[in-house]
């Protein structure tokens, strides 16, 4: 359909359009503001004539009505809604936003009829120039930018209530970190109470929780106080046994939600971590981070290399020890799910690859084994066999042992796959 400027100009203003909306109407037609737009039209014969009357901006005065059945007055009310919004967002440390708007259904339902009337080829929709001049007064008054893909402060401008309702998404605030957990018996995240489920019982001494503290809380702790966070999400690469030590580093990415403030001093909280964890969890290289990198993090592939200490029901020696080395490296390994965790997971078979073991006796009945495997393996079952569950295991070579002591030496993150 070929645009007609004269008809489609004639049939707005029989509708009674604002100069704003029969500027929309014109958007692709012309260069700048589309209340000047709807000025230059209202007052010209041609394409040709409007354009000459906006080389001279100064010249136009642009109306508006609250009898527009195009916008309803909607933009009469664009500075109030802005400087309502700026009354708010100033009580946050933000520096981007975005701007959504909610409007009548009903304006949509015109906007749509008008559409079917005279084309669409050339306008912008009613909720995108609302959007663009809330979000140019928000950024004369505040000297912040808007964002499009990941602002701090989502806007958004309900006109559908009277007053003008103002709701604010305070986006997340993620940081990159790696950890070390120096102590066995410290959860990875918060556990809550198996049976009060985090309400307080007699089971957990009122805490609601199963252990009094993770490593998750060790680190959130100074961030939560730093950013007036309302709550957090610790998003790690994996996780170890809680009965484990970290001894490398294990990369997460923590997520403050709804943050007051987000300028902080990074070295500075890491060091505060450190000091208030000490002994127990020591952080690295906290920086900022973003919602993508936090997403790879919890999908990308990697491998863990975990040294355990064996304890033998019997003898051993070094044939046997040399035995698991030549077998077990490159194996598969097919695990039901642990005795130990089936109350909480679904009983299923998982299969990882062994990469490598290494052996050293420490005594008749005794070994100590380094093992670098695809994450996922249970460690603990590959040693002992957990009653036939986990095929093959160390079990089968030096008969029934046990695990005393697990570390998590390091976490290989596979970039490349």
């Amino acid at each position: 359909m070929n645009f007609d400027y004269s008809a489609t100009k004639k049939w707005l203003l029989d509708k009674g359009a604002c100069d704003r909306c029969l500027g929309r109407q014109f958007h692709g037609l012309f260069k700048g503001d589309n209340g000047l737009i709807g000025a230059a039209v209202r007052a010209s014969d041609s394409i040709e004539g409007a354009r000459k009357k906006l080389s001279k901006p100064e010249k136009l005065k642009v109306k508006l009505s609250g009898e527009c059945p195009f916008c309803n007055g909607l933009f009469l009310k664009v500075d109030t809604a802005a400087d309502k919004a700026i009354e708010l967002i100033m009580n946050f440390d933000f520096n981007s936003f975005l701007v959504g708007v909610h409007i009548q259904n009903e304006l949509m339902a015109i906007e749509e009829q008008m559409w079917s009337e005279i084309g669409a080829s050339q306008c912008e929709p009613l909720k995108k120039d609302l959007k663009r001049l809330i979000g140019q007064r928000i950024e004369k008054k505040t000297g912040k930018g808007v964002d499009f893909k990941n602002p701090d402060i989502t806007v958004l401008v309900d006109f559908t209530h009277e007053p003008i309702k103002i709701n604010l998404e305070l986006n997340s605030l993620f940081i990159y970190g790696e950890y070390s957990k120096l102590k066995a018996g410290i959860p990875q995240t918060k556990w809550f109470c198996r049976w009060c489920r985090g309400k307080g019982c007699e089971k957990c001494n009122f805490t609601g929780k199963m252990y009094d503290e993770s490593v998750e809380e060790l680190i959130a702790g100074p961030l939560l106080e730093a950013t007036g966070s309302e709550n957090e999400k610790f998003h790690g690469a994996g996780r170890e046994d809680i009965n484990a030590r970290m001894l490398g580093k294990r990369p997460f990415v923590i997520e403050m939600i709804r943050p007051i403030k987000r300028s902080i001093n990074l070295k500075k909280l890491e060091k505060e971590i450190n000091k208030r964890a000490k002994g127990k969890v020591k952080v690295y290289g906290l920086r900022a981070s973003d919602k993508e990198e936090m997403r790879l993090l919890k999908t990308i592939k990697y491998d863990k290399t975990y040294e355990l200490i064996v304890k033998c029901a019997n003898d051993i020696d070094d044939e046997k020890l040399a035995k698991i080395e030549k077998e077990f490296t490159g194996k598969e390994i097919a695990q039901k799910t642990p005795t130990r965790v089936l109350q909480r997971r679904a009983d299923l078979v998982r299969k990882r690859e062994v990469k490598s073991v290494k052996c050293e006796k420490l005594g008749a009945k005794k070994f100590k084994v380094v093992v670098r495997a695809e994450s996922g393996l249970y460690v603990k079952e590959l040693t002992h066999g957990d009653g036939g569950r986990t095929v093959p295991s160390f079990s089968d070579i030096v008969g029934p042992c046990e695990v005393t002591e697990l570390n998590v030496l390091k976490v290989h993150i596979r970039r490349g796959d």
